[in-house]
């Protein structure tokens, strides 16, 4: 009798993992605040496939638009470059907390642990205590970052990035000038004098850019289903473009030799990893 029972307790149990598991649902956070519900197919290197239960049809919808992705269970199976960026962006700094409920909290410094199942906030405040937060009822952070500081920062970057590239342009268009192309990058040289003048006007740009984006704010879990981020929170990587570029041209490769180029750098809800993406 006593095993009898030991198996239908087994079956029962395993009957309610089975419900749980197939009534999730994950929760889709684009970059601009917008989020769809419903059950995920597959990630692969550059999309996501998912039963949207709004409108009842399969769809696909590309990563470089996705925010980060979780369920039900509050397990964060999905993290952009964009939602690492703005991270970043925050880390080891002073600011202001504001949840999903409204409630504030300022703090001296913030750290985020982003693991997969229950991520935390951890707030150092002024008191010497540390308060943690559920990741996923965060509504925004705003920074003490400073406008000049980040903004000399894209300037600089943004500046020196435009001439090396405009440089190597010039070098292909002209291989027999190299050295002398190559100089002008230095004191002395034409394009040397003319960065000068570029990255101070470029600081003065994303200075202004920065102050009427508010962009010392990050935001992270939409209050409304329906309701815009104030601005968008997508962060583009040149590296990451590059490798997506490589990715697409392999499956391409992979197509007409016959093979199965699904699933590249791609996982499952079942089999979950971090993937690069924009």
């Amino acid at each position: 009798m006593k095993h009898y029972f030991h198996i239908l307790t087994l079956l029962m149990v395993f009957a309610l993992k089975t419900t749980a598991i197939a009534n999730v649902s994950h929760v889709i956070v684009y970059t601009n605040g917008l989020t769809d519900i419903g059950l995920i197919d597959s990630l692969s290197a550059d999309s996501v496939y998912f039963n949207d239960f709004d409108i009842k049809k399969h769809r696909a919808e590309p990563l470089k638009k996705v925010y980060f992705i979780y369920n039900d269970f509050q397990i964060l199976f999905y993290k952009s470059y964009s939602l690492r960026g703005r991270i970043e962006l925050l880390e080891q700094r002073g600011g202001i907390l504001i949840t999903k409920n409204d409630e504030t909290f300022p703090f001296e410094k913030i750290r985020f642990d982003m693991k997969m199942e229950k991520p935390h906030v951890f707030l150092s405040t002024s008191s010497d205590s540390v308060l943690s937060l559920n990741f996923l009822e965060i509504n925004e952070v705003k920074s003490d970052l400073t406008m000049i500081e980040n903004s000399i920062r894209k300037g600089f970057l943004s500046s020196t990035g435009i001439f090396l590239v405009g440089t190597m342009v010039e070098i292909l268009m002209d291989v027999n000038n190299i050295a002398s192309q190559i100089g002008d990058l230095f004191p002395g040289g034409k394009t040397y004098q003319a960065m000068n003048l570029a990255v101070p006007l470029t600081t003065i740009g994303w200075m202004i850019y920065d102050l009427y984006k508010d962009t010392r704010t990050q935001f992270f879990c939409p209050v409304e289903r329906d309701q815009h981020f104030p601005r968008n929170m997508y962060i583009f990587s040149f590296k990451i473009w590059t490798k997506n570029m490589w990715e697409n041209m392999k499956r391409s490769v992979f197509k007409k030799l016959g093979s199965n180029p699904d699933q590249i750098d791609g996982v499952t809800p079942n089999g979950t990893k971090e993937i690069l993406s924009e």
